[in-house]
């Protein structure tokens, strides 16, 4: 569980994200697909969608931080879901990494080592939550 201050870093910084959603998505698949070009093939040669679902996810996740709980069967869905693309384990952590580092570059002087913290704590949960959903559709 998030602590509330913890919320407050996330909901402050993703209301600097707010500005400009369509450039932090495109922003975060291209430096996903720098990092792990393999990747890549999983996703749809238009990513106007996968983009929308993303911000979406982001939305669902900065309005739930309180509770994290409160869209658990929603991420096991979600985990599920993503095996059905091809997407593993070891693809979290990276996801998690670029996902930070770019909203941590559009924050820019205003980001902290709390705010690190707390994308992290958040994004661990979520992850710890679809790896869950995926273990079990697998199963």
């Amino acid at each position: 569980m998030l602590s509330q201050s913890q919320v407050n870093l996330i909901r402050g910084s993703a209301s600097l994200l707010a500005e400009g959603n369509v450039a932090v998505t495109q922003a975060f698949y291209d430096n996903l697909f720098a990092a792990a070009p393999g990747v890549r093939k999983l996703f749809s040669e238009d990513m106007f969608d996968q983009s929308e679902k993303l911000w979406n996810s982001i939305v669902t996740v900065v309005e739930s931080a309180k509770d994290l709980g409160e869209i658990e069967d929603e991420l096991l869905a979600m985990g599920a879901r993503h095996v059905r693309y091809g997407a593993l384990p070891e693809h979290y952590p990276v996801v998690n990494e670029i996902l930070i580092a770019t909203i941590a570059s559009i924050a820019g002087d205003t980001w902290t080592n709390d705010h690190q913290d707390a994308w992290q704590a958040a994004l661990g949960a979520v992850t710890s939550l679809m790896i869950q959903g995926a273990t079990e559709d697998a199963g």
